[in-house]
């Protein structure tokens, strides 16, 4: 929640966001958050978290247009406030849609094409994580990929499903 609130703050062009939930923790401490005293008068704290602005947001999404207009199934909790905050959007998708078929339901489409800056076509670019509804996380792959041995990440690298092919970029 505290990383969601950073870039929220972001997208909302505010230096700060509030959050609950954090008094308890060590965390607050150790990040330096402030709190500042609730404004409208219950004599409580409230820890304020600081914008988080990337220079660079890549996201994966199910389909997209050439236009960049991008369109994420299943929850866009990460996904949207990233994109919102972020000076530059790059996105990666399953696949290649018209900008017709986007249009047929524009309130599924997460991402303007004019706040992205490049797309390429990369059918199953989350693995080994998962991508609604196409396929779900592949826990094996991400268990090899965790040991602690010599030629783990070019062996979980081969395995890629991109391994050896190039993605069209739009």
């Amino acid at each position: 929640m505290t990383l969601v609130a950073g870039l929220r703050a972001a997208a909302y062009g505010i230096p700060f966001q509030p959050v609950a939930g954090v008094h308890g923790s060590d965390i607050a401490r150790i990040n330096g958050w402030k709190t500042i005293a609730d404004p409208y008068g219950s004599g409580r704290e409230v820890y304020v978290i600081p914008a988080i602005r990337p220079d660079v947001t890549v996201i994966h999404a199910a389909a997209a247009d050439e236009q960049g207009n991008a369109r994420v199934l299943g929850s866009p909790f990460w996904d949207h406030p990233l994109t919102r905050a972020a000076k530059r959007v790059l996105v990666t998708a399953e696949r290649l849609v018209s900008t017709e078929t986007l249009a047929l339901q524009p309130e599924l489409t997460l991402v303007p094409g004019f706040m992205v800056e490049a797309v390429a076509i990369v059918p199953r670019g989350a693995w080994p994580g998962s991508m609604h509804p196409f396929y779900e996380i592949d826990y094996a792959a991400v268990e090899r990929y965790m040991e602690d041995a010599p030629g783990v990440l070019d062996a979980h690298l081969a395995a890629a499903p991109e391994a050896g092919r190039s993605a069209a970029i739009a």
